[in-house]
């Protein structure tokens, strides 16, 4: 086998970095957006399946079986159930549709800049030419006299084909190795209570799934500072 077969077969490179080109700062802001109109997915399920939502659902047609004097007639139950239940699935779509309108009616530049107009900073991983992967962090000046600030990340995501590979973990690792590196090892990293999927429309009884998330995700920092404070840096 030639090497030109072999060099072609090989995967692109991955590089974990500061991104500083605007077409690839758009790209990570893209993935950004798409992760908040993603959560309709899970919104959906949360609502369709809630116990909730199934008691509702099973009580209705429980009412207008009995009300439409269904019975044993089965074409009356292919009249019936089936359009109880498409109303069930529209109501669901709807309820879950304000994050499709939280991922389109949000500034999103805007948002990315903070009361003096500076953009926050974008850490990207670049597999080949596309951006897969991205970290929106803000830094924050403190008061005290070690200079040492804070760092927020107000965005975190991966493409849907590289999640769950430990990439989400690596953009981390990095993003507390920058932290440390540009703003003191005092530096504290921690999300914002602003981040980019904070928002959270629905009501409380279907957002397990969502602060379900966002436990796992402050466990995964706390492993990545963990990892920098015994030494260990790059990817795991």
């Amino acid at each position: 086998m030639s090497a030109s077969a072999v060099s072609s077969t090989e995967p692109p490179p991955l590089s974990l970095e500061i991104l500083t080109d605007p077409t690839e700062k758009k790209d990570a802001l893209k993935l950004v957006v798409d992760s908040v109109a993603q959560q309709r997915q899970t919104a959906s399920r949360a609502i369709i399946f809630h116990p909730l939502s199934l008691a509702v659902f099973a009580a209705v047609l429980a009412v207008a079986h009995y009300a439409a004097k269904v019975g044993n007639d089965f074409s009356s139950m292919l009249i019936t159930y089936p359009s109880i239940i498409l109303t069930y699935l529209v109501a669901t779509r709807y309820l879950s549709s304000a994050y499709i309108r939280i991922a389109e009616d949000t500034d999103w530049l805007g948002w990315l800049k903070n009361e003096d107009g500076v953009e926050d900073t974008i850490i990207g991983a670049r597999f080949g030419k596309d951006i897969i992967a991205a970290v929106i962090v803000r830094f924050e000046k403190t008061s005290r006299k070690n200079g040492n600030g804070k760092a927020l990340i107000r965005g975190w995501t991966t493409r849907n084909k590289y999640r769950r590979r430990g990439l989400g973990g690596d953009m981390l690792r990095e993003t507390v190795k920058i932290a440390k590196q540009t703003q003191g090892q005092n530096c504290v990293v921690e999300f914002a209570n602003d981040h980019a999927n904070s928002n959270l429309p629905l009501h409380t009884i279907f957002n397990a799934t969502f602060f379900a998330r966002q436990a796992r995700a402050r466990r995964a920092l706390s492993a990545a500072v963990k990892d920098w404070e015994e030494g260990k840096q790059g990817p795991q």
